[in-house]
């Protein structure tokens, strides 16, 4: 295009940039950008040169496909580049750089670039989307270690968050670690489900905790959700 003097735009280079992401499905004789995302890094700065500067469309793709290769630490960079130039995160560049951290267990990467991602743009479910990512990758420790940062806010959102990993500790086997976080609601005045409590105090009994499953149905009386009449009972059946 530049040879007979059209200079592409933005959006050109964002289709020529997704295309190249996308190529997985051509001939093995095409030297695919999202094989050799150094060609992309290449063309974000012959774009600077011509004073066609990427938007954040171009930034969230190249990120992601940095991210599908494993090359954490180039993602990171451009994504810190993106920032300095005072492009805002969108929330497809929030979802983009959770799922591929994620993917690769950086959680401490992720944590420290999400943190600096909020300062540019704000995003209240931010770390509800990493547990939630976390846990459905079967990273439960990794979700458990940053609980804290979404409990800050308790809010319902904040349950449903906490409700998925519960669940999944209670799928690998694990209620005491559920009846943990429940523990960690109900300190920070985020009553937890009923239903939910119900199920994981029945699966504390078939482990043997019977100490925490009376708890854990004790703190629900205190709270007022249920009458002390049929705890009563089903500690007696």
């Amino acid at each position: 295009m530049q040879v007979i003097g059209i200079v592409p735009d933005v959006v050109t280079y964002n289709c020529l940039i997704r295309g190249y992401c996308d190529l997985s499905r051509v001939e093995e004789a095409v030297e695919l950008l999202e094989e050799m995302p150094n060609a992309a890094l290449s063309l974000l700065d012959d774009m600077y040169l011509i004073n066609k500067h990427a938007d954040v469309f171009t930034y969230t793709t190249l990120v992601d496909a940095l991210g599908k290769k494993g090359r954490i630490e180039e993602a990171t960079k451009l994504t810190n580049k993106m920032l300095h130039k005072g492009i805002d995160p969108t929330p497809v560049t929030y979802r983009t750089v959770i799922h591929r951290y994620c993917q690769m267990g950086k959680v401490d990467d992720l944590v420290a670039i999400l943190e600096k991602m909020l300062l540019r743009q704000k995003c209240r479910t931010v770390y509800n989307q990493v547990i939630e990512k976390l846990c459905g990758l079967g990273k439960l420790e990794e979700a458990d270690k940053i609980l804290g940062k979404v409990l800050r806010t308790a809010s319902t959102s904040d349950a449903k968050t906490c409700y998925v990993l519960m669940e999944g500790y209670l799928k690998k086997g694990a209620p005491l670690s559920a009846y943990k976080v429940a523990c960690r609601m109900f300190n920070r005045d985020l009553i937890p489900d009923v239903k939910m409590c119900e199920k994981l105090s029945k699966r504390l009994v078939l482990e043997g905790k019977v100490e925490e499953a009376d708890q854990l149905m004790l703190r629900l009386v205190e709270r007022g959700r249920i009458s002390p009449i049929p705890l009563k009972q089903s500690m007696v059946s």
